[in-house]
This record gives structure tokens, sequence and C-alpha cells, in this order.
């Protein structure tokens, strides 16, 4: 597994977030000229993290805030492509626990991710099951899926 991916999910789940986006800083400016940027095995990372805390409902709560603040985080710096695997992994867990509290915003993020990827197919019908409406708080503009 990479380091710098443990690092970031590790200070992620700790609540560290000025230093697990200074990582995902470092790693851009490391990729200068890289189109579509990436932080190898976040996912792995994520995984191996989850199965250390364990798998009671309050563990899960945590497993689900920490892993859309690692999507989250991911999405603002660019990260589409991991942003988008992390998404996906929210809206799995959220449907697997019916918690719906960020069910939709992880979905309307994860297609502002395919889009930004250019996979228009998979952006277009996802975006057809998020409900109307739904919004999103990007760079302090509140933005409706009909908007994208």
């Amino acid at each position: 597994m990479h380091l710098f991916s443990e690092k970031f999910v590790s200070l992620v789940f700790d609540g560290r977030y000025d230093e697990a986006d200074e990582i995902l800083c470092a790693q851009r400016e490391a990729a200068a000229g890289v189109v579509v940027l990436r932080l190898v095995g976040v996912r792995e990372a994520m995984r191996a993290k989850v199965q250390q805390l364990g798998f009671g409902p309050s563990d899960q709560r945590r497993v689900l805030a920490c892993t859309y603040e690692t999507a989250y985080r991911l999405r603002e710096q660019k990260y589409w492509n991991d942003a988008a695997t992390i998404y996906l992994d929210v809206v799995e867990l959220s449907l697997a626990m019916n918690e719906p509290f960020v069910l939709d915003d992880a979905r309307l993020s994860r297609v502002l991710c395919l889009k930004n990827l250019g996979r228009i197919h998979e952006y277009e019908r996802e975006k057809a099951e998020i409900p109307a409406g739904t919004t999103i708080l990007i760079d302090g503009v509140n933005w409706r899926v009909e908007d994208l």
C-alpha cells in the first residue's frame, strides 16, 4: 500500500484535516503536469482503516462519516477519480446502513467528479438517479443537480 495514502486516510480518521490536505497538496506539486491526479492506494488504505475500527453501530457511523470526509477532501483538491471511487463507497455504506443523511450529497458529488473526468455516460446515468433539487456546496455556491 502507498505510504501517502495510508497517512492521508489516518489523518482524516483522526480529524487532522489540515495535515491531510497538506499531503494532497504535496502530491499535487509532485505530479505537476499530470492531467488526472491520483493518490495511489487510497481505496485500499480506506479498507484497511475500516477493518481496524470494528463493525458495531457507532463504528459504522464513524466509518461513514470518515469515508465521506475522505471523499470530500479528495474532491476539493480535484483528485476526481479517487473522489468518485470513495463517494461510491459512501453511497454503498449509506444504503447498507439505511442512513440517508449524506446519500444524495455523495451521489451528487460523485456525479460532479464523473463529469470532470469526462465519463459522460456514467455521469448522465447516475445524475438521473439523484432527486430533483438536491444541492451541493462548492466554493461557497450551492449547486443543484439541475445546474450540472
